[in-house]
């Protein structure tokens, strides 16, 4: 059975969402009805369908995107019909020359798809029944789009503000969890198990985060209740840059620490207090996300430290004759970290 887990997807779409689908589509049937006077008014619908998308930037991309390539599916099949006979292979063909014409004028995906689609069906419903029906297909097509974007714009525009803030937060913890790795290997005087491996897994969360701010802005575009969060979402963008960079400097580290730590660097002064450093980082990038939390009158668990969260800089009087590598790119690393961290804080 799993390929019928494939046929499902692992997040589905709100029942407001669905909901705003349902009325979208029966309000294009009926005003495409009654505008028109179409019995099966099958394009307005599907478009409704199409054009009801998670943003408002996405609804008005794909309005034009199912508009233009109707029309295209139009025209084709009007000319068709002037100069070929009717038939099911012609019908056929003009669907293939639909296709490689949509290639070759490079179309966006939902015109690629919509120019074969709409010869296809016009053909099939009669598109020799005048010059008007192909007129028709294209006002009901739009009638569809507007009505999805309308309801889109109206009912409760979607922000996608909780995925991105969820994608950071388990950046931010997953990135903790990391300097706490790098902590316990300084003091074992060997790496953690998989610590190198782990710390690279970190740029797979930050694509993430990465996406989810993406989306989250694009649900911005056009939406009129984006005015209000404007600010959270350019603090959002700092704050990512800031686990951005943590995470690169808690993969360095790790690097160094599996090619280069061994047994007798454990009792360095210097290394112990390195190991400090990444454990009390670890503590303020989880704090760093729950104060933000806080903030935005969300609840956390994660309790409050007083007073500075991070000591006063490492000074080292002389290098390490035997170790000095892995402890200076520990604490480029280190400072690196240190830098970006206290700009968090200024957030």
């Amino acid at each position: 059975m799993r390929w019928l887990g494939r046929l499902m997807a692992e997040q589905q779409d709100s029942w407001l969402q669905v909901l705003k689908v349902v009325v979208a589509t029966a309000l294009a049937w009926f005003a495409s009805q009654l505008l028109l006077g179409v019995e099966l008014p099958i394009f307005a619908a599907i478009a409704a369908l199409l054009v009801v998308a998670p943003s408002v930037s996405q609804s008005v991309g794909k309005g034009i995107d199912r508009s233009l390539g109707t029309l295209g599916g139009v025209v084709l099949a009007w000319l068709a019909s002037l100069v070929l006979p009717p038939g099911p292979l012609v019908v056929l063909a003009v669907t293939v020359l639909a296709i490689v014409v949509a290639r070759v004028l490079r179309l966006a995906p939902m015109a690629a798809n919509q120019l074969p689609i709409s010869a296809m069906i016009l053909l099939a419903l009669g598109a020799g029944s005048g010059p008007l029906f192909g007129f028709e297909r294209i006002v009901e097509t739009v009638i569809g789009a507007v009505i999805a974007l309308v309801i889109n714009l109206v009912v409760v525009p979607p922000v996608h503000h909780e995925p991105a803030e969820r994608a950071m937060r388990e950046l931010a913890h997953a990135i903790a969890d990391a300097y706490e790795r790098v902590d316990r290997s300084l003091v074992a005087g060997a790496p953690s198990e998989h610590l190198l491996e782990d710390a690279r897994g970190l740029r797979s969360s930050v694509q993430a985060a990465r996406s989810a701010m993406d989306a989250l802005e694009e649900s911005t575009l056009l939406n009129p209740r984006a005015r209000r969060l404007r600010e959270r979402l350019e603090r959002d963008e700092r704050l990512l840059l800031t686990l951005t960079v943590l995470a690169n400097r808690v993969i360095g580290m790790s690097r160094s620490i599996a090619d280069r730590l061994d047994a007798s660097v454990a009792d360095d002064p210097t290394v112990r207090r390195i190991g400090t450093e990444a454990r009390r980082i670890a503590h303020e990038v989880r704090a760093l996300v729950d104060r933000q939390a806080l903030d935005d009158g969300r609840t956390t668990t994660m309790p409050r430290l007083d007073g500075e969260l991070l000591t006063t800089p490492i000074e080292v009087p002389a290098p390490h004759p035997l170790h000095w590598v892995l402890i200076g790119a520990l604490l480029e690393d280190l400072r690196q970290a240190r830098e970006s961290l206290a700009e968090g804080e200024a957030v």
